[in-house]
């Protein structure tokens, strides 16, 4: 199975999903989870105030407002009042796109990073700039779990 995700700027995710595991035609493991990165087109949307109509046919409107739900929860964004919860056209951010990280999404929707395998080229192609930081996220984590032996847990 593939899928595809429209990012608001242009960027296309175009991953084959293995049980719950994502990674490119090359079985390289992407860093960020399809729901965080479901969560990030989602919040780059309601930034823009555009919503991306891809997203409706690509996941359930369950998964779409599960999203929203934990994004709420975790006060990234807030409804519009009078506003139909579970439309993106319905949220707003709770402060501006510069002041909300990625650790912010994370622990809002509760997902997590994928750091069990090196950086690849085409991770740094796919993140640019932010591939730099991720990247050091990355080897340090593992330089950091290879110190951990099975005699230590």
């Amino acid at each position: 199975m593939c899928l595809c995700i429209p990012v608001t700027y242009g960027v296309i995710f175009s991953l084959p999903v293995t049980y719950g595991v994502t990674a490119n035609k090359q079985n390289l493991i992407t860093m960020l989870t399809i729901q965080t990165q479901v969560a990030i087109t989602i919040l780059h949307s309601i930034a823009t105030s555009h919503e991306s109509h891809s997203l409706g046919r690509l996941f359930s409107t369950n998964i779409v407002s599960e999203l929203l739900e934990q994004l709420e929860i975790g006060k990234i964004i807030r409804l519009i009042p009078g506003k139909e919860k579970g439309k993106i056209t319905s949220y707003e951010l709770t402060r501006p796109s510069v002041n909300i990280s990625l650790l912010d999404i994370l622990e809002a929707t509760g997902e997590h990073l994928n750091c069990n395998h090196p950086a690849t080229e085409d991770f740094y192609l796919r993140y640019g700039n932010t591939a730099k930081k991720l990247g050091v996220v990355n080897h340090m984590t593992r330089l950091y779990l290879e110190e951990i032996k099975l005699n230590d847990l």
